[in-house]
């Protein structure tokens, strides 16, 4: 498959194109762009580029996602985050191919008592939920042959709040863990590894791509203390404390009606994928 890859600097594209070139990556034609490469908020660049190279499939993994500074920068914000998978998915259009594009669980708003699902309507309270779910609205609005992946709480980057805090952990430092917000903690790894298998199903639509488990960053971290031996101690942080910006909702928990059914591998315990990072660290 003849593939074009944006965002691939950052945390997840860099897992994507290692999974490519440790496992399939001989069976597929890759063009990968970081930001610097091809801004996705450039349209006249993003149609010339993908004109170009004609793909059959696009990844979308670029983004601005620096939740704190949307709420100041809103117009960064949407340019990158919605107009940015418009150009995308016009260009996907042009050329007949078809488009995946990564979103967040930062577009519902926490107040449900369990796990989102696919079904559960969008209501987020940040600028930058309100702007990665206009982006999901226009791709579906552009582009019948897409995916929309819901993701959040990656770690395993090297460069996320759990990779840097583990990495304090080991030096005998402290680290801060909120014990009052929830999430499903997903591996980069895991997940890009299930991207070329969900554009492959030609399945197209929204999905929930997480890890298994509900947690807590504070139960994340001390999880990873435990399994890791490591001489650090885990300290309890309130968001109400934090003083950030953007408001962040307290359950982004995700779960998927879907994905199981149309053979996507569930993603292993969060314990089995802090096992691996650590052992990769």
């Amino acid at each position: 498959m003849k593939l074009l890859v944006t965002g691939a600097r950052g945390g997840l594209g860099r897992a994507f194109l290692a999974w490519l070139r440790a496992g399939l990556g001989t069976h597929h034609d890759v063009s990968a762009f970081g930001h610097e490469e091809l801004d996705v908020g450039d349209h006249a660049a993003v149609m010339a580029a993908v004109i170009e190279i004609a793909p059959e499939a696009i990844v979308n993994l670029a983004a601005f996602t620096r939740v704190d500074d949307c709420e100041s920068d809103e117009g960064s914000a949407f340019r990158v985050n919605a107009l940015g998978p418009q150009s995308l998915a016009l260009a996907a259009r042009e050329v007949g191919a078809a488009l995946l594009h990564v979103s967040t669980d930062y577009v519902f708003d926490g107040e449900k008592d369990a796990p989102y699902d696919e079904l559960d309507e969008p209501s987020p309270i940040s600028e930058y939920g309100r702007s990665k779910l206009a982006g999901e609205h226009l791709v579906r609005e552009v582009l019948l042959e897409h995916f929309v992946v819901r993701t959040g709480h990656l770690f395993g980057s090297g460069t996320d709040h759990l990779s840097r805090s583990i990495e304090r952990l080991r030096r005998g430092e402290a680290a801060g863990g909120l014990v009052d917000r929830v999430g499903t903690p997903t591996s980069v790894a895991e997940l890009a590894a299930r991207l070329v298998p969900l554009l492959l199903s030609r399945r197209f639509g929204t999905y929930h791509l997480t890890g298994p488990d509900v947690a807590s960053w504070f139960e994340v971290l001390s999880r990873a203390k435990e399994l890791g031996g490591l001489p650090g101690e885990v300290e309890t942080q309130h968001a109400a404390d934090l003083g950030l910006p953007a408001p962040r909702p307290r359950n982004a928990a995700l779960r998927s009606l879907y994905s199981a059914a149309i053979g996507i591998e569930p993603m292993p315990s969060l314990d089995l994928s802090l096992k691996d990072l650590l052992e990769r660290r």
